[in-house]
């Protein structure tokens, strides 16, 4: 069995972060919705809200996770992703 490098390691944890990322994002949406439509009485409207809003945070930090994890461990002369 061949023991894990310190770069594998790294790689490891990286991945593992970036799939936590849309979860956590999503939850924090749900509870601040939550909690503002308990407290000013308006619901369903502010967990909808906030639901959207922590999808869309969710999204968008896991893309430039991924892309920045694709630019920092891509092969020397290999053509990086295209940027938008």
């Amino acid at each position: 069995m061949r023991i894990p490098r310190e770069a594998d390691l790294k790689k490891l944890a990286e991945i593992s972060s970036l799939v936590m990322i849309l979860p956590s994002s999503i939850a924090v949406g749900l509870a601040i919705g939550y909690l503002l439509d308990r407290w000013l009485k308006t619901a369903p409207w502010m967990l909808l809200t906030w639901l959207l809003l922590g999808v869309a945070s969710g999204l968008l930090n896991l893309f430039r996770g991924v892309r920045r994890y694709l630019l920092e461990n891509s092969e020397p002369g290999e053509k990086p992703p295209e940027s938008n």
